[in-house]
């Protein structure tokens, strides 16, 4: 076979060569040859020629060898589907139940291994060593991403806070100079309406006992009022630096618990390689199905190997030449039409072999005549010709 492929390569080379060559060049070719036949009777040209056609059917010999045992390869095989087409239905029934389930089988196996895989290796190897814990590490991982987003809306509301005292503590102590300010005015405005009271008394001699006295009340009221303004003002202050105090306070706290619990989440994320817990729980997903998958596969790799032993072991008892061949088309043992179209396979291949020894009959028989057509002018060398031709004809003899 693989040299009957060689010559066609071979053949096929030398005749799109020759499609090459202009008319000059073939007729060179045609003068050569012409010449060639004329000097023939020389004894060296002869002996050359000869040897020559012998290499060749040596050659011939090893390519009819090497069609003869394919052939006989091809027959013991067309031998075996007859022995299971011959099989009784009571016979062939325990076959083809074993058939099915290595086709089936091995489906789920050829399936299994073309399916892209969901996790890498280490992804897998790590979620399978800590399977165990991972459901409490996303468990933990979603409270920690959740006490992130508290802690986060917490410092904005202190913030936010912060912001809102300080303003207020802003508007207390400009509250403050104005009531300063303005006690400071009462007092001047007061100290000149008694002076002037005081002067008209006693330049015009007049009683203004009453006037003074209600100057002194209102003035005792504003001051009051005054007073009471600015004690406010000041509590404010006290209370707005108070409040921003303890909210600085609890905002380190916050911060010193959101800087831990973001620590945690980033050690878990980077320990197995994901964003969130989200992404974590669908890796564990994804692994869960992974696992039942890899399970399924061994369950199917060690069903395979029992089914395919026990055809074997079947096939054996029918002193098949070989048996482990079916496994691969143990579809043909299940379904007649499969079997049939092997059949027609290997008889239409077992008619190449036959047609390919033919030929290579026929050319060593053309060889040969033409080799003792030659030995007359071959002089003292023909006899020792003639010996390795009769060494080839019991090599492979040709009728």
């Amino acid at each position: 076979m693989i040299f009957s492929k060689i010559f066609q390569r071979n053949k096929k080379k030398k005749e799109e060569k020759e499609s090459d060559f202009d008319l000059s060049q073939y007729a060179k070719l045609e003068t050569e040859e012409i010449v060639q036949e004329l000097n023939q009777s020389d004894a060296v040209q002869a002996k050359n020629y000869v040897v020559d056609l012998c290499k060749q059917m040596i050659q011939a010999s090893k390519d009819i060898e090497d069609n003869r045992s394919e052939y006989q390869l091809v027959t013991k095989y067309l031998n075996d589907i007859q022995i299971i087409e011959d099989l009784t239905d009571e016979e062939k029934k325990p076959i083809a139940e074993c058939a099915s389930h290595v086709c089936k089988l091995e489906k789920q196996r050829t399936d299994y291994l073309q399916t892209e895989r969901r996790l890498t290796e280490s992804q897998y190897a790590q979620m399978q060593e800590e399977e165990e814990n991972i459901p409490g590490v996303i468990k933990r991982l979603k409270e920690n991403e959740t006490d992130l987003d508290t802690s986060k809306r917490n410092m904005a509301v202190i913030e936010g806070k912060k912001l809102e005292w300080s303003m207020q503590r802003s508007a207390a102590v400009k509250n403050q100079k104005i009531m300063r300010t303005a006690a400071c005015y009462l007092f001047v405005i007061f100290l000149t309406f008694m002076a002037l009271c005081g002067i008209l008394s006693w330049y015009f001699v007049i009683d203004l006992k009453l006037v003074m006295t209600i100057i002194a009340i209102a003035a005792v009221l504003a001051g009051a009022f005054i007073l009471i303004r600015y004690q406010d003002s000041s509590h404010c202050v006290r209370q707005m630096d108070v409040n921003r105090n303890h909210a600085i306070t609890v905002e380190n706290h916050v911060k010193i618990r959101y800087v831990n619990t973001k620590n945690a989440v980033d050690y878990t994320c980077e320990k197995y390689h994901v964003r969130n817990a989200k992404e974590l729980e669908y890796f564990y997903g994804q692994y869960l199905d992974e696992a039942r998958e890899r399970e399924n596969f061994r369950k199917t790799s060690s069903d395979l190997e029992y089914y395919t032993r026990k055809l074997l072991q079947y096939l054996n008892r029918l002193r098949m030449y070989d048996t482990r061949v079916w496994l691969t088309h143990a579809n043909a043992i299940v379904d007649s039409r499969e079997m049939v179209e092997l059949k027609h396979e290997l008889i239409k291949r077992r008619q190449k072999i036959r047609s390919r020894v033919e030929k290579s009959v026929n050319s060593i028989r053309e060889m040969k005549g033409e080799a003792y057509k030659n030995l007359s002018k071959m002089g003292d060398d023909a006899y020792q010709v003639e010996q390795i031709l009769r060494k080839i004809e019991e090599v492979s003899p040709v009728a």
